[in-house]
């Protein structure tokens, strides 16, 4: 009988899906939707955003000859602790109540974690993600350890939201004259389609804004850094600095003794600018000279696809 994997990933800014065939590990559906964090969006419009997209998934399986799911994987953002474990599959299976999907086995974990089994194959490593947020998994082979993912209101040091921020601040220090020009604001401004900093501080409060705007403002980071604006290279390698302390962290919450070991890096906030990752990179190196560091050369939705392939050859 012909069996198909159902992987979801729902993170702060986009909510992506994909329907693979269980033995070959073809892909043969993708679709993306807005982001299904409840903990940015609350758990109403979290249910709404999966169900509408898991409709789509339902539709689509209605062309095929079996529409039979072995397993379905939820790796969903805001899942740190056992209490949104719990709201989580709530919103999940509420998702899942009106449709007529049929599911073998469920998994629901942190979008974070189920990379981080995909990423290394089962095998000892360890994740660094630095999307939206910022966040830190180590797996010895046994138990998995975490550090960050606190959310933008207590730390997410070296996120994008974090470089947003910094950005935003950079741009208000500047006008204020207590702080360096800076061609940020002129990215910024004209991103916003504003004219002065006094709008910059009503969009702040604006009841359309979200932290997926803020973090975005962390992107033009990159553009100004290769024309050698000094804000930006400074909000840079701070970032990576905040990044190393966050990997450090976990390693020693997994027992790391010193040996080969791999750090795998992912996020916007860490591939799209270069003098995080190089700084990143070498300050590892001086610390762990046995860590190879590396960037994760596939979207997210690739290795929570392996993740899920692992869990159905384990059944």
């Amino acid at each position: 009988m012909m069996e198909w994997l159902l992987i979801i990933d729902g993170g702060a800014t986009k909510t992506a899906c994909a329907i693979v065939h269980a033995e070959s590990g073809e892909i043969i559906y993708t679709k993306s939707t807005s982001g299904s964090n409840y903990q940015a969006i609350g758990a109403e419009s979290a249910t709404v955003v999966l169900r509408a997209l898991l409709g789509n998934v339902q539709d689509f399986l209605q062309t095929k000859k079996c529409s039979h799911i072995a397993v379905a994987t939820f790796a969903m953002a805001g899942i740190d602790s056992p209490k949104d474990h719990g709201i989580v599959s709530a919103i999940v299976h509420n998702a899942l109540s009106p449709l007529q999907l049929k599911i073998d086995t469920l998994i629901i974990e942190n979008d974070a974690q189920a990379t981080l089994l995909g990423v290394t194959a089962g095998q000892a490593g360890a994740l660094l993600i630095a999307g939206t947020g910022a966040i830190a998994y180590a797996f010895d082979g046994k138990q998995i350890v975490r550090a960050g993912g606190w959310g933008h209101r207590a730390g997410d040091e070296g996120s994008g939201y974090w470089l947003g921020q910094e950005v935003i601040r950079a741009i208000f220090k500047m006008e204020d004259g207590r702080g360096e020009p800076t061609i940020l604001k002129n990215a910024v401004y004209h991103y916003l389609r504003i004219q002065d900093v006094t709008e910059l501080a009503a969009w702040l409060f604006h009841p359309a804004y979200t932290n997926a705007q803020l973090a975005r403002m962390g992107a033009f980071l990159a553009d100004a850094v290769t024309k050698n604006d000094s804000c930006a290279i400074q909000i840079s390698m701070r970032a990576a600095h905040e990044l190393v302390l966050l990997v450090c962290a976990v390693l020693e919450k997994s027992g790391y003794q010193g040996g080969a070991f791999n750090l795998y890096c992912n996020g916007g906030a860490i591939k799209h600018n270069p003098i995080i990752f190089k700084t990143l990179s070498q300050e590892m190196k001086s610390m762990y000279p046995q860590i190879e560091v590396s960037l994760c050369q596939h979207q997210p939705i690739y290795y929570l696809i392996e993740r899920t392939k692992r869990a159905y050859d384990s059944k």
